[in-house]
C-alpha cells in the first residue's frame, strides 16, 4: 500500500469500526438514515460500509432495513467477555450482593474520564427494580461508581449516592478494584430504588460491596499496597 493510500485506508477502517458500534449499541435496529447521522456520515459512505459490515457477518439488516448487531458481532463480544479475567471471576460476588442486598448488582469498568462501561449484572430478584444498564456507557459525574473508579472513597473504602443526575430515584454504593500493579481497573457496585433502600441499609450495603471488591481485587493479584 502506498503512503498516500494509507490516510484513507486507515479513516475507512476507522469510520466502519464507528458504525459498527453505534449499530451495536442501538436499540431495536438503526435505519440507514438514522446510522449516517449518528455516524455524521453521508448516506452514501454509510450504505457502502454498513454493506461491508452486513457481507462478513457483523451487522444484519431485518425485513424492515433495520441494521442489528451481527453473528460475528455477537461472537466476538462473548468470547471478549469470557476471556476477561475480571468478568469470570466477578460472577459470584455479583451473586452474593444481589442475594445479600435484594438489588441489582453490577461490574463496572472506566471508559474515558467520566462515563463508565457496565460490564456484567445480576438483576435483584425483586418486581420493582434498578433499570438495566449491562452493556451501556453511562456518566459517571456524581456518582458513586464515578468517585470509586477515581478512588474518592470513605474511610470503610466505599462510596456512596442518591438521587444523582443519571439516577434521579436511585440510591446506590461501590468500591473499586485494583489489579496486581494496585491501580484500578473497576468498580462493583448495587443501585435500587432509593424509597426502599433507608440510609442505614445503604450503609450496610456499602461495607458489602466494598469487602466483596477487595476480595475480587486479592483474586486479581492485589496485595493491598497502592502504587
Amino acid at each position: 500500500m502506498s503512503e498516500s493510500a494509507e490516510p484513507t485506508a486507515i479513516r475507512t477502517v476507522e469510520r466502519a469500526l464507528r458504525l459498527a458500534h453505534i449499530v451495536a449499541t442501538s436499540s431495536g435496529g438503526l435505519t440507514l438514515t438514522a446510522a449516517a447521522r449518528e455516524a455524521d456520515l453521508a448516506l452514501s459512505t454509510t450504505a457502502r460500509l454498513l454493506k461491508a459490515l452486513e457481507v462478513s457477518g457483523f451487522v444484519w439488516r431485518d425485513s424492515s432495513s433495520l441494521y442489528h448487531a451481527g453473528p460475528r458481532m455477537l461472537q466476538a463480544g462473548a468470547i471478549a467477555l469470557g476471556n476477561l479475567p475480571i468478568y469470570k471471576v466477578a460472577e459470584p460476588h455479583l451473586r452474593d450482593l444481589a442475594d445479600f442486598t435484594g438489588e441489582t448488582a453490577y461490574l463496572v469498568v472506566p471508559e474515558g474520564d467520566d462515563h463508565a462501561l457496565y460490564l456484567r449484572q445480576v438483576e435483584s430478584p425483586r418486581a420493582i427494580r434498578h433499570a438495566t444498564w449491562a452493556g451501556r456507557a453511562i456518566p459517571t459525574i456524581g456518582t458513586a461508581v464515578g468517585a470509586a473508579l477515581k478512588g474518592r472513597l470513605t474511610a470503610g473504602g466505599f462510596t456512596t449516592s442518591r438521587g444523582t443526575t443519571v439516577e434521579p430515584e436511585a440510591a446506590a454504593a461501590a468500591a473499586p478494584v485494583h489489579d496486581s500493579t494496585g491501580s484500578i481497573v473497576a468498580a462493583l457496585s448495587i443501585i435500587g430504588p432509593s424509597f426502599r433502600i433507608s440510609d442505614e441499609d445503604l450503609q450496610t450495603f456499602a461495607r458489602a460491596v466494598a469487602k466483596h471488591a477487595q476480595s475480587l481485587s486479592a483474586e486479581l493479584g492485589f496485595s493491598g499496597a497502592l502504587r
